[in-house]
Parts: structure tokens; sequence; C-alpha cells
């Protein structure tokens, strides 16, 4: 018995070591966007346990690593500072998404989770991303990536100002970009992440989505963010217009969520092959039809399913809730 609680504890310690220094080499390197991706890889294969020692491991490696750079003059502070903080929140809020520390919170449906969290770094990346618009190296930055990519299109190319690009970047993270791409950033990395634990385990999936159902009362927190967003247009109230346009954002992301289980709830009552026109129309959608035509198609269906999601206020489309 011994032998095993210290094979198994051989085995967790070796996971949580192994995808903390993936997770702090991908945030260093040029796979920034999947830093997270061994986090949830060592909480879906060692549990929480695991994951909270392996979402420790790599904040302090990734600390140690950026205060050596700041000893030896070997990186910009102010990029230091900031990096290791957005690097630390991301990590533990990650980590606490997938490894919950409290019944209360473990109780949590997971989008929910994914959007406290998503909160909290917008939170914390709201700032670092005020401070880094404001930078002038910022700005030399950006006019340096303009200038190649004046030089490379095609045809009659206007470039906008640095100035003004990272002014409606400011305009729109303020006002729920920021959120929502921690939301997506959050998502999509804990999908991957279950989507190869099931694939090594040949498990099947576990679709919770179907059953998800918003709050009766979101409807009316919808309406109110909208108010809320109209009165600060017209009243010019910057913190009113913020306000709302991020409760909006929370809201809309919500009614998606049910949006999605109606229609997956649909799908897996359908005949097989309708699930596989549909899986194949959406890579056509995204892999054959051009950048801005895949972006356009997203936000279509975005709004379809929000629009699905609010209906279901007044049309039973699912089961009665229990």
């Amino acid at each position: 018995m011994d032998n095993r609680h210290a094979t198994s504890a051989a085995v967790s310690l070796g996971i949580s070591a192994a995808c903390a220094a993936l997770s702090v080499f991908c945030g260093r390197t040029g796979f920034q966007f999947f830093f997270l991706l061994p986090l949830g890889l060592a909480a879906f294969l060692g549990g929480a346990q695991t994951a909270w020692a392996c979402g420790i491991t790599a904040v302090a490696a990734n600390l140690i690593i950026s205060v050596s750079l700041y000893i030896y003059r070997s990186g910009d502070p102010v990029s230091l500072r900031w990096g290791a903080l957005y690097f630390s929140v991301m990590v533990l809020v990650f980590t606490w998404i997938n490894a919950p520390l409290t019944r209360f919170t473990a109780a949590l449906d997971v989008p929910y989770r994914i959007i406290a969290g998503a909160l909290v770094c917008a939170l914390v990346m709201g700032p670092i991303f005020l401070s880094l618009a404001g930078d002038p190296r910022m700005h030399e930055f950006v006019a340096e990536r303009l200038a190649a990519l004046s030089g490379s299109a095609s045809g009659d190319f206007s470039a906008p100002a640095p100035e003004e690009l990272l002014s409606a970047g400011v305009y729109a993270g303020l006002r729920g970009g920021i959120l929502a791409l921690s939301m997506i950033f959050l998502w999509v990395n804990r999908q991957i992440a279950a989507g190869i634990v099931r694939i090594l385990r040949r498990a099947p999936a576990r679709e919770n989505l179907p059953a998800f159902h918003a709050p009766p009362v979101l409807i009316w927190i919808l309406s109110l963010s909208l108010g809320a967003v109209l009165a600060g247009r017209l009243g010019e109230m910057e913190l009113l217009d913020i306000a709302g346009w991020n409760i909006l954002v929370i809201s809309a992301t919500l009614y998606f969520v049910q949006g999605g289980g109606i229609a997956l709830y649909f799908l897996l009552k359908a005949p097989p092959f309708m699930r596989v026109i549909a899986n194949v129309g959406i890579m056509i959608l995204f892999f054959a039809s051009g950048v801005n035509a895949a972006a356009f198609g997203l936000l279509v269906l975005f709004g379809l399913l929000v629009l699905l999601g609010i209906a279901e206020n007044w049309v039973p489309f699912r089961t009665p809730k229990q």
C-alpha cells in the first residue's frame, strides 16, 4: 500500500513539474496563447492537488526567471514587471477554474467559473493595457508593424496613426473587450486540455452544455445593461458606459452558452449524418472561406445563439427545468 502511495505521489510530482516547465516555456516563447494548456492537462490528469502544485510551481519559476533577467539587466523592467503579474494572475485563475478550492465554487457550472476568472483577469489586465498603450515604445512598435503591413499590402492601403489605433483599442478593451478575450482564452485552453485527456484515456465526452440554463433574472440584468450603455452615451458618463458594456458582455455570454446548449441538445438527438453535415459546415466556414468571411460568420453565429438563448425565456425548446 505504501508503495502505491509513493508511486502515485511520484507520478503527481512528475506531472506537476513537467507541466509547469512547459507552461513557463510556452509563456516565454512563441506559444503564448497556449501557456495555460499544460496547467489544464495537470488538472485533468492528476486532480486538484496536482493542479495547484503545478500552478504554484509555474508562477514561482516564472518569477525567478523575471527577477534574474532584471538583476542581470537582460530585459525591460516595466515589461518584466507587467509580464510576471499577467502570467501569475492568469495561471492562478485558470488553476482555480479547473480545481476550485471550496464546495461552493466547485458547485458552480464551468461557464460561471470562467466568467468569474475572466473578471479577475480583466481587472488586472486593464491597468496593464492602459500602461502599455501610453508607453512611447508601444507607439513605436505599432508604427513599425503598420509600416510593415503597408509595405506588404497590395493596392491603396491607408494605415491609421498608431495613436488612433491604440486609442481605439483602449476604448474597446475597457468596454468588454478585455473581458471577452479573457473568457475566450480561458475557455479555449480548457477545452483543448480536456479534449487531449479524453483522447489519451479513450473516454467519451461528458456533455453538460445541453442542460445549461441561465438564471431567469438575467433578462432583466441584460435590459438594465443596455439602459446603462444608452444612459452613459447620452449623459457622457464614461464609467456608466464602461460598466454597462461589461455587464452586457457577461449577460450575452451566458445567453450564448444557453443557446449553444439548445443547439447541442437538438444536434445530439439528430441522426448521425446531420451531425457530420454540421461539423463539415463549421470546418468550411472557418478554414475555407477566408479570414474576413470566417469572422463575419462567427459574429452571425454568436448573435443567433444569443437570440436563441434569450428566446428560451418564453419558448421551452428543451425539456422543462428541474
